[in-house]
């Protein structure tokens, strides 16, 4: 019993002294994946929870777009999400799907779905159409699962890519499914609609290419008043710039289609995150509240109180030199004493205000958990997508006359279906 005990307690200090990755372990690797340099954004990698999920997935994503086979790792946190995946209900979200990690990360339900559409790829990259299949197939069930219909979380980009999946594998009446469920998400897409509609032979090629540097979660007071919970609240911010992107395979030049966004799986993953560990995060969050409070406080008391003495020694000295200048009867030192003392009552004034201003903005940097917000990065923000008549050559994408930092992997599956990645953070 003892030593259950105490294996526990090693287990939580274990747990305790696990190193997150946070935003400024991502500044390299992300720098380089907004050139498009994808063999430096995947050696950039943090090396914190390397194991983790959320480090795997973030691996196997940018060493696909790379054109990489090895999917063996991807392969074992897929098997073991669906060993952990649960299924729960709540006031808000009536009912929603997730999974909990061994490293404590609560993985988002895009983010398991998107895990098993890129398996599948990985599959058909090396030729096993059949597992492929299953994976397909598990991504649609979770995609599809009536688990309420206020609480269903669907999404046309994901929609998207597994019908892409489905494609590949040869299966092309499943891809029409999901083309037309994608399309009935974004109704107002007459690309989509075409899609669901459109012939698809051996000869032909799909192209989906991932936009956008990806989202960044930055601090949102603004949402809630509540001070506890106000200042915990985050939004994603997306920067990518949506520009018009053509393929050019030799003479041939094909606009390609933006579908924007994902940034609904970006708002799933907070609210999904609030939901399943709010009190968990209130409770440790109420704590960095009281100990920065305390902190600003005594520095703020100490400052406030060196400015209120300051300001009386510059009233009391400009005091003084009025009253000599009244026994001298002169008026020039009365007037500058008077000088003095209104100096000394701004100046104070102005000690005291840039202290509380200093503690605000100390406060606003201690409680914001933006840098520290876990979640799978590299995703894209939008997508494009295409289809060629024939097999493409030799193809590059093209905003303008000018060359673009980009990536096009070689067109894989029974009916050819071809990624790239085109970051769109900046004009060349």
């Amino acid at each position: 019993m003892r030593l259950s005990f105490l294996i526990l307690v090693f287990l939580l200090l274990c747990i305790q002294c696990t190193s997150i990755a946070k935003r400024q372990e991502y500044e390299e690797s992300l720098r380089a994946y907004k050139k498009a340099n994808l063999e430096k954004a995947i050696d950039y990698l943090p090396t914190e929870e390397r194991k983790g999920f959320i480090a795997v997935l973030e691996r196997a994503h940018l060493g696909f777009l790379k054109g990489e086979t090895n999917y063996k790792t991807l392969e074992k946190i897929a098997e073991e999400s669906k060993e952990r995946l649960r299924f729960s209900a709540s006031r808000s979200l009536k009912s929603f799907f997730y999974m909990e990690t061994e490293e404590g990360y609560y993985a988002s339900e895009a983010e398991i779905i998107y895990l098993h559409i890129l398996l599948g790829l990985y599959y058909v990259r090396v030729g096993e159409y059949e597992k492929g299949k299953i994976q397909a197939r598990f991504a649609g069930n979770l995609l599809s699962g009536e688990w309420s219909a206020e609480g269903q979380f669907d999404d046309p980009t994901l929609r998207l890519l597994l019908a892409s999946l489905w494609l590949s594998t040869g299966s092309i009446d499943e891809a029409k499914v999901d083309f037309r469920k994608a399309s009935q998400l974004k109704p107002q897409s007459t690309a989509l609609r075409a899609m669901a509609n459109e012939r698809y032979d051996k000869n032909e090629e799909f192209i989906l290419i991932f936009g956008g540097p990806g989202a960044e979660p930055e601090m949102d007071p603004s949402v809630n008043l509540n001070f506890i919970r106000g200042l915990r609240n985050l939004k994603f911010r997306l920067s990518g710039k949506q520009s018009s992107l053509t393929l050019v395979d030799g003479e041939k030049k094909s606009a390609l289609v933006l579908e924007k966004d994902t940034l609904g799986w970006y708002q799933r993953h907070l609210t999904r995150d609030n939901e399943i560990s709010e009190l968990i995060q209130d409770s440790k969050y109420f704590q960095l509240v009281s100990a920065s409070a305390l902190k600003e406080g005594t520095k703020g008391t100490v400052k406030v109180t060196g400015a209120i003495l300051a300001s009386a020694t510059i009233v009391a000295f400009g005091a003084g030199v009025a009253y000599l200048g009244a026994e001298a009867h002169s008026g020039d030192a009365i007037g500058m004493g008077i000088v003095i003392m209104a100096y000394g009552v701004k100046l104070g004034a102005d000690w005291i205000a840039t202290t509380y201003d200093d503690a605000r903005r100390n406060m606003k940097k201690d409680l914001d958990v933006s840098d520290e917000y876990r979640y799978v990065r590299f995703f894209p923000e939008y997508v494009w997508i295409g289809k060629s008549r024939s097999a493409l050559i030799s193809p590059k994408l093209q905003m303008n006359p000018e060359t673009l930092p980009y990536m096009l992997s070689p067109a894989l599956g029974k009916v050819k279906v071809r990624f790239g990645f085109f970051p769109d953070n900046q004009r060349p």
